[in-house]
């Protein structure tokens, strides 16, 4: 998902959501998916990495907690220097992974 957002390829970004995909922004922001979309976009992303990742899964379902580090050119604000603690929640459909809800927390 994050190379598509990277990429820009928001049809990919789309179909990797949930219809009804909630989450929280770094600032403690809320998010549907409609404007979780938008939020990525104006962070006009240029870089990303991922780091200490750990996945639980059950069935159908999956939680994956790791750090994302991100440059872009409204990264600054958007992002914090030392990344954020991601959460996500992900559910199998049949045509494939969709991201259900999502938490980012800065790293102080």
């Amino acid at each position: 998902m994050w190379q598509a957002v990277h990429d820009k390829d928001w049809n990919q970004v789309e179909a990797h959501l949930a219809p009804l995909f909630v989450g929280t922004g770094p600032r403690g922001e809320a998010h549907d998916r409609a404007n979780w979309i938008e939020y990525w976009k104006k962070a006009q992303i240029q870089d990303f990495s991922l780091g200490e990742f750990n996945v639980q899964s059950s069935g159908t379902d999956m939680v994956t907690s790791y750090v994302l580090h991100l440059t872009g050119a409204d990264a600054a604000q958007t992002i914090p220097a030392k990344g954020l603690r991601v959460i996500s929640v992900w559910q199998e459909l049949k045509r494939g992974w969709v991201l259900v809800s999502q938490s980012a927390t800065p790293i102080l």
